[in-house]
C-alpha cells in the first residue's frame, strides 16, 4: 500500500528545499480535497471515497528551479477480510502517496536560448479542454474514470529551445513504458475484454500482459513540438513514437481448470507502438474563444486476435479469427468553442471523434461534450445546470446507438479559498459503448476542496 521510495523522495525533496530557506524561500502551495460519492440504488453504496492532500513545494535558484507535487491519500473502505487484518492499520484506513511530478529545470542551460527539465514530469500538450488526442506522452490516469484528462507522471528528459519569446521547439525522451492505470471501484470492468460464449457455465478470465523490454529501444517514447504565436492564433505541430499505454489482445485460448473442472479463458495482450501526428490551434472570432485539435496515428504493424480451443473439449465454436488493428493512418480530433454571457452565464461546447480506448477508422465514434455554468452573488454561487457527455456509436442508427453521461452541480464559493459543491453522475442511453458499463450506476456527490 505504501511505496517506501516513495515516502523517502518526498522526505528527501522536503529537506533538500528547505535548506537556506532564509536566503531562498521555499514555495508551497497545495489544497486539501475530500470526494465522496454515494450510488443511488437500494442498498445505497459507496462509490467512491478519497480524501487527498494535493502538496506543491517549490525552490528556485536562479537558473535553478526544484518542483515536488505529491498526493497523499486516504483512498477508500477498509479492505479487512480477517481479524488478523485489524493489525494493520494500512488495511484498516487504505492510504498512499503518489508522486505526481519531481524535477529540476534549468533555464538558460549552456546557451540562454535552451531550458533544461530532467525527472518525474506531466506533459501538456494539445489546446483542447481535457480531451487532447496529441497529448500522448504520459499514460492516462484513468483510476477515476469520472475525472477526464488526468495523466500519471513519466520519469523524463525535456528540452526546450526558444527561437524568440513566441516561438519553441521542445524535445522529450522517456526511457521506460508506463501502462495507463485502470478504473477503481464500480467501473473497475470497464476496460474488460468481452468475451461471450453459448456456455452453461461461463469461464473463468485468466489474462497475460506482454510488457516492452525495460531497454533503449523498446520502452521508449519520443517527441517533439514546435509551437508558436501568429496572427492572434497559438498554434503547434507534434510528433510522438510511442506504445499505446492501453493493451490490446492478440491471442484467447481455452482450457480447464484441473481442480475444478471448469473452464478458462487465458488472453495474451500486448501494447502497440504508434507514430503520431499531431496539430492544433487555439484562438478567437470576437468574444468566442475556439480550439481545434487533431492527431493521425500510424500502426507500425497490424495485430491480429487469434482464438484456440483443444479439440474435442467443447461442443462451442471459438469465433473466427480478426483484425484488431491494421496497419492503416487514423485520425482522432476536437473542435471547440466556449463564450461568456453577460450575467454570468458560461458555455463550452466540444465535439470529439474517437476517445482514449478507440482505434482504427471502425472503431471511432463521435462524442458531444457540453458544459453550461450561471454565475450568481457574484461568483459566490455557481450553478451548472447542464453539463456531460452524449456518445454516438452509429451515424446511421443514432436512435438505437447512444450513450449519455449527465452531471449537473452547484458550487458554494462564499468563503476565499473555499469551495464546496454538490452534484451528481447520471448515466443511460440505447448504445452499446464504454458507457454501456456506466447503465444504472447513478450516484450523488460531494465534493469540498480548501486551497492554501
Amino acid at each position: 500500500m505504501i511505496r517506501t521510495s516513495s515516502i523517502f523522495a518526498t522526505l528527501a525533496l522536503a529537506l533538500s528545499l528547505s535548506a537556506n530557506a532564509q536566503d531562498n524561500p521555499l514555495f508551497w502551495r497545495g489544497a486539501i480535497e475530500t470526494d465522496h460519492r454515494l450510488l443511488l440504488k437500494d442498498d445505497q453504496e459507496w462509490a467512491w471515497n478519497e480524501t487527498r492532500l494535493d502538496l506543491t513545494l517549490e525552490k528556485r535558484m536562479q537558473p535553478l528551479r526544484i518542483v515536488g507535487n505529491a498526493w497523499f491519500r486516504h483512498l477508500g473502505p477498509s479492505v479487512v477480510q480477517s481479524t488478523s487484518d485489524l493489525y494493520h492499520k494500512d488495511r484498516i484506513s487504505p492510504w498512499n502517496i503518489d508522486m505526481r511530478e519531481l524535477y529540476a529545470e534549468v533555464h538558460g542551460f549552456i546557451s540562454e536560448k535552451l531550458d533544461v527539465k530532467i525527472g518525474r514530469q506531466q506533459f501538456a500538450w494539445g489546446t483542447a479542454d481535457r480531451f487532447n488526442p496529441t497529448n500522448n506522452l504520459n499514460p492516462h490516469d484513468l483510476e477515476d474514470i469520472l475525472d477526464f484528462g488526468r495523466v500519471l507522471g513519466s520519469d523524463a528528459l525535456s528540452l526546450q529551445w526558444h527561437f524568440s519569446y513566441q516561438s519553441s521547439l521542445q524535445l522529450a525522451y522517456i526511457p521506460r513504458f508506463q501502462p495507463a492505470s485502470m478504473p477503481l471501484g464500480v467501473f473497475s470492468g470497464l476496460f474488460a475484454l468481452p468475451v461471450e460464449l453459448p456456455l452453461t457455465v461461463q469461464p473463468e478470465y485468466r489474462d497475460r500482459l506482454i510488457m516492452p523490454q525495460n531497454n533503449f529501444s523498446e520502452g521508449a517514447t519520443l517527441g517533439m513540438r514546435l509551437r508558436s504565436f501568429a496572427a492572434g492564433t497559438d498554434w503547434s505541430l507534434s510528433y510522438v513514437y510511442g506504445r499505446d499505454p492501453l493493451p490490446l489482445p492478440v491471442a484467447i485460448s481455452m482450457g480447464f481448470d484441473q481442480s475444478t473442472g471448469n473452464p478458462y479463458l487465458d488472453a495474451t495482450l500486448v501494447y502497440a507502438r504508434h507514430h503520431i501526428i499531431g496539430a492544433d490551434l487555439a484562438g478567437s472570432i470576437g468574444r468566442v474563444g475556439i480550439w481545434a485539435e487533431m492527431a493521425v496515428f500510424i500502426p507500425e504493424s497490424s495485430l491480429e486476435l487469434s482464438y484456440h480451443i483443444p479439440p474435442h473439449q467443447l461442443p462451442v465454436e471459438m469465433p473466427e479469427d480478426e483484425v484488431i488493428l491494421k496497419k492503416e493512418a487514423y485520425a482522432k480530433y476536437v473542435i471547440g468553442c466556449d463564450y461568456s454571457f453577460a450575467g454570468g452565464s458560461y458555455l463550452n461546447i466540444q465535439y470529439l471523434r474517437g476517445f482514449i480506448h478507440e482505434r482504427g477508422r471502425d472503431q471511432l465514434t463521435d462524442y458531444l461534450v457540453i458544459q453550461m455554468q450561471r454565475d450568481f452573488f457574484y461568483g459566490r454561487l455557481a450553478v451548472t445546470p447542464l453539463a456531460g457527455i452524449i456518445n454516438i456509436t452509429d451515424r446511421k442508427e443514432i436512435a438505437g446507438h447512444y450513450d449519455w453521461i449527465y452531471a449537473p452541480e452547484v458550487t458554494y464559493r462564499g468563503i476565499d479559498n473555499l469551495s464546496v459543491s454538490l452534484g451528481g453522475f447520471f448515466f443511460g442511453g440505447q448504445g452499446n459503448s464504454i458507457f454501456s458499463g456506466m447503465k444504472n450506476k447513478h450516484m450523488l456527490r460531494l465534493h469540498v476542496s480548501a486551497s492554501f
